[in-house]
């Protein structure tokens, strides 16, 4: 249920019309907007430099320069198809561009387990400097793959491209570089921002991000502190957990939704995202609790055996069929299960993995139940409402 969730956010966002998140309902002012997207679209090429140039043990990359323009969803997923099984880092200097390719181009970061940076792409023959001059975008699209240099400094993710960034699985912001955000107008802008909330939110990020976006007038800039990037969970660091998160739906479903995104190994360079709801619609009057995990490619061909604790109660979550990078279950919850787990202050899942397989102790991973009351009686009042109707 939270993919089908997560695929009908993509879906909303896809059908913005928003140029970034500063969409105006003059045309006038509009054109200059999409004529500047059309006039610097993004270019995705491959970059080599020399040994760590893009970090500890890489020497390649995929550069994301221009602005997110029409199509550019569709290219980046066409470009990564030719690349096969080539595991590489994607670094993105770039001013914004169309809101719903950007949130396209985030999904399919996070569909291949990507990991996404900030930083200026010099390929050999172009000069360093923001934006391309002409001569350098030309040389950029003359071929797939360039001889490159790495420059983290003056390089910037701003407005639409945050949105992009924070799709991938693992994300790191180097200290030279910047992420700007803006607010947005127009008439679609709070269907925009809520469908933000929801995006991010699966994406492991705090729905602040956007709160703090909407303060910005839409025709400044302002830079995040990198005390905003870890409050908000931009950059994987650590564990990071969400705040619980309302969503009511269009269909009347009701929502709460709360993911904690946490390393998968020893290094700290490989991360995934959990996510936990509560839900009540018309269509299920009793309330139900959603698991979604992603899984690494290792698990994906081993997925380990889960169990949820919910108050004082386990259940066992290992009959689910797993698909190939995640494993979802969902499960009535009983009142008193619901009211324990209050008392004891979190959910738990318990995930154990085949050793003769993969070789990792037991993980537990713990969602706080803090805030969560402040929202419970909206939900309990929701199911009690529809089963009255019923």
């Amino acid at each position: 249920m939270i993919r089908k969730f997560m695929r009908c956010v993509a879906a909303a966002l896809c059908c913005l019309p928003a140029v970034s998140i500063a969409a105006s309902d003059n045309p006038k002012e509009l054109e200059p907007l999409f004529a500047k997207v059309r006039s610097e679209p993004m270019i995705f090429v491959v970059a080599m430099g020399e040994p760590n140039a893009c970090g500890r043990g890489c020497t390649e990359w995929i550069a994301g320069e221009g602005r997110f323009d029409e199509g550019a969803a569709q290219r980046f997923r066409e470009f990564l198809g030719v690349l096969g099984k080539r595991d590489l880092p994607i670094f993105f200097n770039s001013d914004g561009g169309l809101l719903r390719e950007a949130v396209q181009i985030g999904s399919i970061l996070r569909e291949n387990r990507m990991t996404a940076g900030v930083a200026r792409t010099v390929v050999e023959g172009c000069q360093l400097g923001f934006p391309l001059d002409n001569a350098c975008r030309h040389l950029m699209q003359s071929k797939r793959e360039h001889k490159a240099r790495l420059y983290y400094g003056g390089a910037r993710c701003a407005s639409a491209c945050v949105y992009a960034m924070v799709g991938a699985s693992t994300r790191h912001v180097d200290p030279g570089a910047t992420l700007r955000i803006h607010s947005g107008v127009g008439r679609e802008i709070d269907k925009t921002e809520n469908s933000l909330r929801r995006y991010v939110m699966g994406m492991g990020v705090d729905p602040a991000l956007v709160d703090a976006a909407a303060k910005i007038p839409s025709r400044t800039f302002r830079g995040l502190s990198r005390g905003e990037m870890e409050r908000f969970g931009i950059e994987t660091r650590g564990v990071h957990e969400t705040p619980w998160f309302a969503y009511h739906g269009p269909a009347g479903e009701f929502l709460l939704l709360k993911s904690v995104t946490y390393p998968t190994g020893d290094t700290g360079d490989e991360y995934r995202t959990s996510t936990v709801g509560l839900a009540c619609s018309p269509f299920h009057p009793s309330i139900r609790f959603m698991y979604h995990q992603e899984l690494t490619a290792k698990e994906s061909r081993t997925p380990p055996m889960i169990r949820a604790k919910i108050g004082d109660s386990v259940i066992d979550l290992t009959t689910l069929n797993p698909q190939k990078d995640l494993v979802e279950k969902s499960f009535d919850l009983e009142p008193r299960q619901l009211q324990s787990a209050i008392e004891t202050g979190s959910f738990e899942i318990t995930e154990m993995f085949d050793q003769s397989m993969i070789k990792k102790p037991s993980r537990v991973v713990k969602f706080s139940i803090l805030g969560l009351s402040a929202n419970i009686v909206a939900l309990e009042s929701k199911c009690a409402s529809t089963q009255v109707s019923d």
